[in-house]
């Protein structure tokens, strides 16, 4: 076999990001895109995805916590980077000295971030998120209540959005969609200040109702379309390919793996694949996930080990030639995302954000 594959290898198209980010802006067109980059960009690295989009025009990214914003700054100098988490207590110093801007999540951390302008001298930006149904991060009702009554305790910070997120925009069936977009509107209303930014992916896929001036894709950047029927149009952005390390026969009543949980029922041809659950392989695909070769799939058989999966070659056919060395497709064309969280019973953003640290990554720019 020429060029053996040695180590499991992930693929990522930085094109493909940039591609799917331009999508979602000719899908709303009278809103900016900006992009979350949190979870080290889903797991594909966000100092690589913050460079490809920023050289495209993407001026905004949103992590989840500090550190992953110092960490962004370093290698990201001239663009903004937003902190949902926002100005917790402890951050201010570093938020200030990284020029990061925090999400506002309650009156205390607007009063907070307020109080740290005075000090500097000039109203600092922030954003504020304001909670519309979600009951998760951003003011409350009753902090919603109180800015209402008084919105000058705003008047200390530079606000750059009024944001909300949206619960349940994966299923535009579901009520509290309509809901949300109506409190929001109500909000925005009376709280006119800062860019208007509702909408997540799959809320992009909802309307341009949703959009307003501003949107916030995250798994869409990344290939991922949770909308039903797949409506965003976007290309998959990675890929991922395993060694396999070994190929046997085994007879009828033989088990495979930990504790033997998966009986042949016939004699079956093995591979074992050189990859795991220390690589975001995860466990609950045991018995119900499946790799490809040459486009045919092969189901793993016995349990996902740290290091090792087993697979059943028997039905690949036989003019596809499987021996150590050969690639074994573990996300690609044959085996989506969306089929690895299916077998997995979960969702493509636990995938993309699963993805080891093993891997040797080769991308595509």
């Amino acid at each position: 076999m020429s060029d053996p594959l040695t180590h499991a290898e992930l693929t990522i198209d930085l094109r493909a990001v940039v591609a799917n980010w331009t999508r979602i802006g000719e899908i709303a067109p009278t809103a900016a895109v900006a992009a979350m980059v949190k979870a080290d960009g889903y797991g594909v690295g966000a100092v690589d995805v913050v460079g490809a989009l920023s050289t495209a025009g993407c001026r905004e990214f949103f992590v989840a916590e500090i550190g992953e914003a110092v960490e962004l700054r370093a290698s990201a100098p001239a663009v903004d980077i937003f902190v949902l988490a926002g100005a917790q207590p402890g951050t201010l110093d570093d938020l200030v000295a990284h020029d990061l801007v925090p999400v506002l999540i309650d009156l205390g951390q607007i009063e907070r971030w307020a109080e740290r302008g005075r000090r500097e001298g000039r109203r600092l930006r922030g954003s504020v998120h304001l909670d519309t149904g979600m009951n998760r991060t951003g003011l409350d009702p009753a902090d919603t209540a109180a800015l209402l009554e008084d919105p000058s305790r705003l008047d200390g910070v530079d606000i750059v959005h009024l944001m909300s997120h949206l619960a349940c925009a994966d299923d535009p069936t579901d009520p509290l969609n309509q809901r949300q977009l109506d409190a929001y509107r109500r909000l925005r209303t009376r709280l006119p200040m800062g860019v208007a930014s509702l909408a997540n992916t799959p809320g992009v896929a909802l309307g341009p109702a949703y959009h307003f001036d501003h949107v916030r894709p995250g798994v869409g950047l990344y290939g991922t379309d949770p909308s039903p029927g797949r409506v965003l149009g976007l290309e998959p952005v990675v890929s991922l390919h395993a060694p396999v390390l070994q190929v046997r026969w085994a007879d009828a009543g033989e088990t495979v793996g930990y504790s033997a949980t998966h009986t042949l029922d016939r004699e079956r041809r093995l591979a074992t694949i050189g990859v795991g659950y220390a690589d975001g392989v995860i466990r609950a695909q045991s018995g119900r996930g499946h790799v490809a070769f040459a486009g045919h799939r092969a189901p793993i058989v016995g349990r996902v080990s740290m290091d090792l999966i087993t697979v059943d070659l028997t039905d690949v056919p036989a003019d596809v030639l499987v021996g150590p060395g050969s690639a074994a497709e573990l996300i690609g064309p044959a085996v989506t995302i969306d089929d690895v969280a299916e077998a997995a019973g979960t969702i493509p953003y636990e995938i993309l954000t699963s993805l080891g640290d093993r891997y040797r990554r080769r991308h595509i720019r």
